[in-house]
């Protein structure tokens, strides 16, 4: 795998994947400041930035846990029989 610009060169969907999981994560950022805001509780800078932090660390890993994910349904994927057993004797 070859590196573009310090960055490892990503296969379309990993990229797709996180461009879609990116835009998630601003935009349930942007809801929670604006629930607070709504309510009468509008964060600080600093509480603002604690909650993207924690954001992110829940977010750490994501991509392992989903490559995980496809690796157990693939595994059991394999170990269907090829043909569907409906309407065979047993």
């Amino acid at each position: 795998m070859s590196a573009v610009n310090g960055h490892p060169r990503l296969e379309p969907f990993t990229t797709t994947d996180h461009v879609a999981a990116a835009e998630r994560f601003a935009r349930a950022t942007v809801f929670a400041f604006e629930l607070c805001e709504t309510h009468g509780a509008p964060l600080s800078q600093m509480q603002k930035a604690a909650l993207i932090e924690a954001s992110l660390l829940e977010f750490d890993g994501l991509e392992s846990t989903l490559t995980a994910h496809a690796g157990v349904d693939a595994l059991l994927r394999s170990l269907l029989p090829v043909e569907p057993l409906a309407g065979k004797p047993r």
